[in-house]
């Protein structure tokens, strides 16, 4: 009888209605520039949030807090002896030169309907940025935990043959897949060759996500056609990303080879014009329009008289409008007689 009339007031007695807030730094041991790492901030609670945690405003220095949307996650914790959940914010930040990625302490306030406001001491949270030895080219530096490429290379003839000729076109289609990276990080790929028109479109970059929806890294699709203009050979030179591997510690090579591609002479033009101009369509069209006249011509002829009488008629209409009329002096004219 006591232990159910305890359950039973443990059931009924309202809940603390604590908060608190605590905010981590997610980062391997060495850290590159343009490497992201993540900052976790936990909302915790012994009853519920209303409403919902939003993420907190607070410095960043010598990093750029990346507007990326990452799933949140619920969480569970024990505490002096009281059950927490928690509601787990994510967001990657990235340092772009070396230095320091800090975070200075803060304060940050959590406010819930029904309950007082609640201040709490965010400390400050640092880690170190440096760039690994070799770098030769910033600009270009791709720090990955995992990099992939390959590339696909399509003709497109205006014949139905199979040989590649002036006037036709050759487009190489890249794909760079790369994890622990954000997309705009993957430099150009694609090069125009000297001797040879070129047409590039549009990269595409997309993000790679997992199937819970957490983003793994990013994916671009470079894509450059080729326009030869004269018999020879098109050389598609071979493509080097040297990238570094955050997982390894150490320098990598992608590569792709290079493509020879012989190109014929263009397609005659003079023999297809000739069937151009001698097809039915043109035949069909001439007898429409030598028809059209004809039939034009003899319904004139059977209206002759009708369109005679109607120029008389409009004849005498233009000439009684423009006829002057006499009108009365202005005044008499035997004025002096008596």
């Amino acid at each position: 009888m006591k232990t159910l009339v305890l359950m039973l007031l443990l059931a009924v007695l309202p809940a603390r209605a604590a908060m608190d807030i605590t905010r981590e730094l997610e980062a391997p041991e060495q850290v590159t520039p343009g490497q992201p790492v993540r900052i976790a901030v936990t909302f915790w609670t012994d009853s519920w949030f209303n409403p919902p945690p939003e993420w907190p405003d607070f410095a960043i220095k010598n990093g750029s807090l990346m507007t990326t949307p990452l799933p949140n996650q619920l969480l569970s914790r024990q505490k002096n002896g009281i059950s927490w959940s928690g509601v787990r914010l994510e967001r990657e930040v990235i340092a772009w030169d070396r230095g320091e990625l800090l975070l200075p302490a803060t304060e940050v306030t959590l406010t819930s309907a029904s309950q007082a406001p609640v201040t709490v001491q965010l400390p400050e949270l640092k880690k170190t940025v440096a760039w690994p030895q070799g770098v030769e080219q910033p600009d270009r530096f791709l720090p990955a935990s995992d990099l992939t490429i390959d590339q696909n290379i399509s003709q497109f003839h205006a014949g139905n043959d199979d040989t590649l000729r002036a006037g036709d076109a050759v487009e190489r289609t890249v794909t760079v897949k790369a994890r622990g990276i954000a997309p705009t990080q993957i430099p150009q790929i694609l090069y125009a060759i000297p001797g040879t028109e070129t047409q590039r479109l549009t990269p595409e970059n997309t993000l790679l996500k997992s199937g819970r929806g957490e983003i793994e890294g990013a994916q671009r699709v470079e894509k450059l056609r080729y326009l030869p203009s004269q018999a020879g050979a098109i050389i598609l030179p071979p493509v080097k990303l040297r990238w570094w591997d955050t997982a390894h510690q150490q320098w990598q090579i992608a590569e792709l080879p290079g493509v020879t591609l012989q190109v014929a002479q263009a397609r005659a033009a003079g023999s297809e014009s000739m069937l151009r101009g001698t097809t039915d369509e043109d035949h069909w069209q001439n007898a429409l329009i030598v028809g059209a006249i004809v039939l034009f011509a003899g319904v004139l002829w059977f209206i002759r008289r009708l369109l005679w009488r109607s120029f008389q008629y409009l004849h005498h209409i233009w000439r009684h409008f423009w006829a002057p009329v006499r009108l009365p002096a202005l005044t008499p004219e035997k004025r002096g007689e008596k």
